[in-house]
């Protein structure tokens, strides 16, 4: 079934290219790619890649970069992972220098999206709460909030961290549901079914996979369609039923190929192998698995390569090539070993960029407590500096009994004005001198 709206966008693309070339005919190619991003993606990357000239030429500088953008996720979508960096970090310069937060936001949760498609879930993490926390500065909507929450919980699910996946869904479920966006429901029906697989928990798998299938298929997203068979495939193969895993990957492969998405590709072959491989038709087996092993080489996908490496390696050990299948070991070893060290080396820049962030607000909060001890010994010398100043200067004091006169010209006694003007406090005695005077030689003082 057409999509309605690529329909609308299409019509008023024709009319928009008989006259002269301006803003709105920018804007209407840029959504018309959007629209087309998941059933046409070289129909979206033509009007991605013509509204980013057009935008450059004109000056358009916001639809230049959601061109820019745009053209990263067509590219990640194809699993050109670098071009896809480039392309967003294009976009993120010229958000950047307008300030656009919104729009900052978007790009880091394609680059996000960008890492986590190369299995590098620490960095994924990092950008998808980066535009997660600008979202929520700018006073992002419920769905928009309701979309980082379904990437982040996608991220802990890959790292199988399954209940914070699932509590995270559960935000998006509460707004989806409520507002009946059936795209965006569907890649979360489709994540908590993957969650529930995670938990061997299959019939409920199953249940919220075929949900999101129906959707997909209604609505004609070609990709959502084929990820959502590649997960049943594997969902009937843990179930020991074959034929049908081997249909639904079929299926999958055939879309992926349709789109042009070599990522999905390239899984798919691996696991179309492994399938032909247990059923003992080793030569297709053969083909497809190094079919699945060359475009992962290709595009270094190293988790799709360890998955093919393994098929290949089962594969050789089922035709009794021994030989092959400990060479494919080998390499199978080292693959891992370098997948590993790739993910150490991931963590400890993590754990890095999470020392050097609470170092700086350790920092700061010692400065910001310096501040206050300084703001405190500032007080007290002002007050300090108070008390000398009042009894610095000329003091007037009587020639006779020694009485000191204030600023209003009354006389006190000296120890009444010292008092007042500072924390001095007075007891009276008499000196030696007094004491003779007043009591004469005889009198001493009793030790």
């Amino acid at each position: 079934m057409p999509n309605k709206e690529i329909v609308a966008l299409e019509k008023k693309l024709e009319g928009l290219r008989l006259e002269t070339p301006g803003s709105e005919l920018v804007v209407v190619l840029n959504n018309l790619a959007y629209a087309c991003l998941h059933s046409d993606p070289r129909r979206a990357e033509g009007c991605a890649l013509e509204a980013r000239d057009l935008a450059e030429k004109q000056k358009l500088f916001v639809e230049q970069a959601k061109s820019c953008r745009m053209l990263g996720t067509i590219n990640l979508e194809a699993g050109n992972f670098t071009e896809a960096m480039s392309c967003c970090r294009k976009s993120m310069k010229i958000y950047e220098e307008l300030g656009d937060k919104d729009g900052m936001a978007t790009v880091h949760g394609t680059l996000a999206s960008t890492y986590r498609s190369q299995g590098m879930i620490d960095k994924a993490l990092e950008h998808y709460h980066e535009s997660l926390r600008r979202e929520q500065e700018c006073g992002a909507s419920k769905d928009d909030l309701a979309l980082c929450y379904l990437n982040i919980g996608a991220c802990y699910s890959g790292i199988h961290r399954l209940d914070l996946a699932q509590s995270s869904y559960e935000f998006a479920r509460e707004i989806w549901e409520e507002s009946g966006d059936r795209m965006k429901l569907s890649y979360l029906y489709h994540n908590i079914g993957t969650v529930y697989g995670e938990k061997e928990e299959l019939d409920k798998a199953q249940e919220y996979f075929q949900k999101a299938l129906d959707i997909r298929e209604d609505l004609g997203d070609k990709k959502g369609t084929a990820s959502t068979l590649a997960n049943l495939g594997s969902l009937h193969n843990n179930l020991g039923d074959k034929k049908s895993s081997l249909d639904c990957f079929i299926r999958s492969l055939e879309l992926y190929e349709e789109i042009d998405n070599r990522r999905g590709i390239a899984r798919i072959c691996g696991n179309i192998g492994g399938i032909y491989t247990v059923i003992g038709r080793l030569d297709e087996a053969e083909r497809f698995a190094r079919r699945g092993l060359e475009i992962s080489k290709e595009l270094s996908i190293k988790d799709v390569e360890i998955f093919c490496l393994d098929k290949i390696t089962n594969l050789y050990e089922a035709k009794g090539d021994l030989q092959k299948a400990l060479q494919h070991s080998r390499e199978l070893k080292t693959c891992l070993e370098e997948h590993l060290n790739e993910k150490s080396l991931e963590k400890i820049a993590g754990l890095q960029v999470q020392f050097e962030t609470e170092k700086k607000e350790k920092e700061s909060e010692i400065y910001r407590l310096k501040n206050v001890e300084l703001s405190a010994m500032n007080d007290e010398l002002r007050d300090a500096l108070a008390h000398v100043k009042a009894l610095q200067g000329m003091l007037p004091i009587c020639a006779s009994c020694k009485k000191i006169r204030d600023d209003d010209g009354y006389w006190q006694q000296i120890e009444t004005y010292i008092s007042e003007h500072s924390d001095a406090k007075f007891s009276h005695a008499l000196c030696p001198e007094c004491m003779i005077k007043l009591y004469g030689k005889d009198f001493t003082l009793e030790n």
